[in-house]
């Protein structure tokens, strides 16, 4: 598990709440893997938004009553919108949980959405794990099949770890940002901190702190991370302050 705590900062939260990961549940590949168990024991909201479709035929579809869905989506379940959340126009949600205070547009599948964290453009995310205060840039698309069917293997605590799926996307750290037109290949792995800028596929692997651009790697000073995350999360009106010696903890560590 010490790789998660390159990954999200906080405890991991599921419908809203605080998940503390069960035996055989304790890797993102096995969260995504498991939605529908997540989500079993929530009821549908039945929630109703001019033309918005939301089709339970296959799970609930739990809204809360803070968070707004623009027209033209199409919600089908199981799924869970948590308060505060915004769901753009033309979006296309399926089984996915989205925490509180998420911005997400586009074609989300299969994905978990810690909170906090904006997706405002179009852009597939499939079969991922979204930390908190992640922005991903316009376009930013998971792939989550390989071409040749194979199960997908993602590099974590330095092994290479078969996740027994042909389905996986990605796993995108707390406060990582993506530049417009990002492609992440099947199994890549984003650790906290970080920035993509890319046009072809970045490495499937991506240290924690690192600024990845023109195929190079370099270390995000976190002074300057520092200052981003500080104004990220003062427009949330969290304090960055309570945060500041775990992320700096993590950073001296890597």
């Amino acid at each position: 598990m010490d790789n998660i705590k390159k990954i999200i900062l906080s405890d991991l939260v599921i419908n809203d709440t605080v998940f503390l990961p069960e035996t055989g549940l304790q890797y993102p590949w096995e969260w995504i893997g498991n939605i529908d168990y997540f989500l079993k024991d929530i009821k549908s909201s039945q929630s109703s938004f001019e033309n918005v479709a939301i089709d339970e035929s296959n799970g609930p579809v739990c809204i809360s009553s803070s968070a707004k869905v623009e027209p033209f989506t199409v919600i089908n379940g199981p799924v869970f919108i948590g308060n505060n959340c915004l769901i753009k126009s033309h979006s296309n949600i399926s089984n996915s949980i989205i925490n509180h205070d998420c911005k997400v547009k586009g074609e989300i599948h299969t994905s978990i959405f810690q909170p906090f964290s904006n997706k405002a453009h179009e852009g597939f995310i499939g079969h991922s794990f979204i930390g908190s205060w992640v922005n991903l840039g316009a376009g930013t698309t998971t792939s989550n099949l390989k071409n040749n069917y194979s199960a997908v293997s993602v590099k974590w605590n330095d092994s290479l770890v078969n996740t027994n799926s042909i389905f996986f996307g990605s796993i995108i750290g707390d406060h990582v940002k993506t530049a417009i037109g990002t492609n992440l290949n099947t199994g890549t792995v984003i650790e906290m901190g970080s920035n993509i800028v890319s046009q072809s596929f970045p490495k499937r692997h991506i240290p924690s702190f690192s600024f990845y651009y023109k195929e190079k790697l370099s270390k995000i000073n976190f002074d300057d991370f520092k200052k981003t995350a500080k104004t990220a999360m003062k427009r949330r009106n969290i304090d960055f302050s309570s945060y500041e010696d775990k992320l700096f903890a993590v950073y001296k560590k890597d």
